[in-house]
Order: C-alpha cells, then structure tokens, then sequence
C-alpha cells in the first residue's frame, strides 16, 4: 500500500502492468513501483500511471507531456511517444489502450478477490445495485460484518472505460464489489464480464432501449444474456420469472439459480402505495415473509428491490437483514424522486427515459392519490433506430390509455407522440407542444395548482429537470 491523493491506494509494479496487460515495456524509466491508474491527465499525480485511451472527440497520447509534467510514473500507450516529452516516466506499449484498462482491473479483481454481483438490464440497474449494496453493507458472510468493504459502481461508471475504472479504486479490504453493466452495442456486455467476473449475476428486464446499436429487443436480449454465459465456473444466475425475455435466458442457463416474481423463491406480497412516502410490501424468501416499508415508488421498484433481495440471498444473506438494507434505502436524484412543492405533486423522473421506462413511471402517475389533474411534461426517447416513429406512437397511446389529463411535450419527436395521443382518444387541447424548456414550464404553470401531479421524463440529453427548475422559478 501507498499514499495517493490522501488515501490509500494499492500500488502498481512494472511487472504487474506488463503482466496484466501483455504489453511490452518501450522505455524504461527511474521508478519500478507506481500508485494510482488515471485515464484523465488532469487527474495526473505523482507516480500514477497514466493510460492514453483513444476517444471519439479526444486521444489521451495529445496530453502525454501534460501527464508527464504532473508526475506520471508510468505511460501506457498504443503509440510510441517522442522522446523529447518523456522525462523518467516509463512507457509500456499495449495493442489497445481500452482493452489494457479492462485488463489491469481484471488483474486488481482477482488480485483483492471480492464477490462480484453484477447487475444488466433494460431499467432498474441502479436502483437495484444500490439496494443491493445497502444489504450488502448491513450483512455479513462467514460471521464476518461487510460493513465498509463493499464496493459498488458510482455515477453512470458502467461502460468499458468506468468498470475498470470502478474496480480499480479496490483497496484490498474489499469482500464484495457491487456493479453495474451498461451497453448500447453489442459485445460490451461480454466484455465487461470477462473483466470483472462475477459470482453472481442479474439480468432486471430486457425492453427496447440503445436499438440504434442493439437493433431490436431480441438484440438487447442476446446481448443483456452475455452476463449469464460469462459467469464464473459455478456462478448464480439470478432469474426474473416476470420478464418473459429474461425468463428465457435463465432457462439456457445450466448452472446454479435463483428465481424471483411471483412464482420465484423470492417475491414481493401485498404491496400499498403510500405517495410521496414510497410503498409497503410483504418480502417473501421461501417461506419465509417480512413486511418492508420502501421509500420508493412504482411497482416498477418492487420488482428492484425483490431482485436485490434475491441476489443478497445467493450470498447467504438472512431475511431480516434484506429488509433493514432495503428500508434504508434513499430515493435517487431524477430517478422516481417524489416530493410536493406548494401542493403539487411532483415525480422528477427526468435522468432517462426508454419506452418501457416511460410505461412504469405513467402507471406510477395514474396510480398516485386522488387529485386535481395529473400532467406528463414528456421529451424524447433517443437511440432508438428504426423504431423510434413507432416508439413514440405508442408513448403517445400510452398516456392516453393511462388517462392522463394534460400532455406537455418537447423534442423532435413531440409531433409523433401527439399523434398517438390523439388516435387513442386525447383532446387536441390537452396536448401541448413547446419550443424549448422555458416555455413549456410557463405553459404547465398555467395549469398547475395545488393537489395535482406532475411527471417530468426524457432522455439524458433531453435534459427536462431544467423544464422542472423552470417550473419552479416562476412560482417564487
């Protein structure tokens, strides 16, 4: 161990990069041991290594001097530097800068040896990983507390560059890593697998979302089902009996399982919506039952916290403690976060959107308490292909079906979703277009007033909590 920025960190030899990587060392500098991994220059500090990754918009080898000038003790690159930039930093030469960033967190996985429990899906991936890590963090394994060696993903850091970098920032204490596995083509999710290996592993719901790389549900499908066949040898693959698609895939799987929804080993019974405050629900572990209170909302988040309790339970982990994980639990920012402002409900759902994310958060809607009106403040569902006329469509007869009584949109799409709207029995003059987030936050403040809802949801580039603080800004 070393000191890094204030903390400790796991330190990095010359052999163990070359080891972990395969590369070939190309210059050899004055320093043989190295502290933390970075892949931001301006993270750079003494005796980290720095690894040049290749971006759409930006190349890591450009700042090579800027890493060097700040300290980098170790270069790992795809192309020779000049000579001239290198100072006493050692260089190592990789076939691919990305692929060595995964390989050197897989040799830092298996190096501290944690349980890995990861998680995939269409929605629901981070709430269900925090709740997972909130058991996790309240349980203990052989008689051992896992209190403050659990690790988990941060942020969105679920891709080839933010998994590594996740299980990089391993200390060596660690018992367990909960992680998220995103993707938006295919081939990631196998990818992510193979460098963080896990023991155990959950696929929460296969629905249309990334289709402009994915193509199709059977494409998110079969690429979602690389989590199950990369598990480890004698891996738990934990199966949501309500997702038909994810059904399947579990039936492929000829390894150990655990099964959840309402026929699986684990379930969730007799659930009471209790508004802004989240829900009640009887948790069912064989026949085994406690009543939780979550302070989550959506029916959608029942079945989250059922498939958290289920992956808790493939590490042994007892029925009291799930509930007590589960229970202190927050609710998440722009993700089905529910608060009252001046008596008006407001569902801030805004840090995405796919359709069957859109279906689960106007169903949370209909079903709020009994009010003046319920309104959607709707933008765009983004990478979707070829399906996104269709897609929107339907988005549109969505809310007429849920009985919505106000639509406000906005985005490119606004148009397609007001044709569903309409076919499927919406008044003209309950569904609103805008310009831009200013107008449509004067538009919904017309309207609002005291025991309405309001649901704001888009896409991430949509950027609708900005219609939201609009909204809000006008009322003071």
């Amino acid at each position: 161990m070393g000191l890094f920025g204030g903390c400790k960190v796991m330190e990095w030899s010359r052999e163990e990069i070359l080891l972990a990587t395969g590369g070939k060392m190309v210059c050899e500098g004055e320093k043989a041991v190295f502290s933390e991994v970075v892949t931001d220059s301006r993270r750079v500090g003494k005796g980290s290594v720095f690894i040049a990754l290749k971006g759409e918009r930006l190349d890591g080898h450009a700042f090579l001097r800027d890493a060097v000038r700040q300290g980098a003790g170790c270069l790992v690159v795809h192309r020779r530097p000049a000579l001239s930039i290198l100072r006493d930093a050692t260089v190592i030469k990789v076939p691919d800068t990305l692929e060595a960033l995964g390989d050197l967190a897989h040799y830092r996985c298996q190096m501290v040896a944690p349980k890995v429990l990861a998680i995939t899906g269409s929605n629901g991936k981070t709430t269900t990983k925090e709740m997972v890590a909130a058991i996790l963090e309240r349980a203990s394994i052989e008689g051992r507390s896992l209190r403050g060696k659990v690790l988990k993903t941060e942020g969105n850091y679920n891709n080839l560059v933010g998994l590594p970098l996740t299980l990089l920032r391993l200390r060596g204490r660690e018992k367990a890593a909960v992680l998220e596995l995103g993707t938006s083509r295919p081939g990631e999710i196998k990818r992510l697998t193979q460098i963080a290996s896990p023991a155990i592993g959950l696929i929460t719901s296969v629905a249309p979302a990334h289709l402009a790389g994915l193509k199709n549900v059977a494409g998110v499908a079969r690429e979602k089902g690389e989590l199950f066949r990369g598990l480890n040898p004698g891996g738990i693959a934990v199966v949501n009996l309500d997702d038909p698609w994810v059904r399947r895939l579990g039936e492929k799987f000829k390894g150990e399982k655990i099964t959840y929804g309402k026929s699986g080993e684990v379930g969730g019974e007799s659930c009471q919506a209790l508004g802004v405050k989240g829900m009640e629900f009887t948790l069912r572990v064989g026949r085994e039952r406690r009543r939780v209170r979550l302070r989550l909302s959506g029916k959608h988040n029942l079945s989250n916290a059922v498939g958290a309790a289920a992956m808790a339970y493939g590490l042994g982990v007892d029925l009291e403690t799930m509930g007590r994980g589960l229970e202190a639990v927050r609710p998440f920012p722009m993700r089905m976060e529910m608060d009252q402002w001046r008596g008006i409900g407001i569902i801030n759902d805004a840090y995405n959107a796919n359709p069957a994310s859109m279906q689960a958060a106007l169903k949370t809607l209909a079903e709020m308490g009994e009010g003046r009106e319920k309104a959607a403040i709707l933008g765009d569902m983004l990478e979707l292909g070829g399906e996104s006329r269709k897609r929107h469509l339907e988005l549109g007869k969505q809310v007429a079906r849920c009985r919505i009584d106000r639509l406000y949109l906005i985005g490119e799409r606004a148009n397609q979703v007001k044709e569903g709207a309409l076919l499927a029995g919406m008044d003209d003059e309950r569904v609103i277009i805008g310009k831009n987030h200013r107008e449509i936050a004067g538009m919904v403040r017309t309207h609002a007033r005291r025991g309405d809802w309001l649901l704001f949801k888009g896409s991430r580039g949509m950027n609708m909590e900005k219609v939201l603080a609009a909204f809000k800004e006008m009322g003071e």
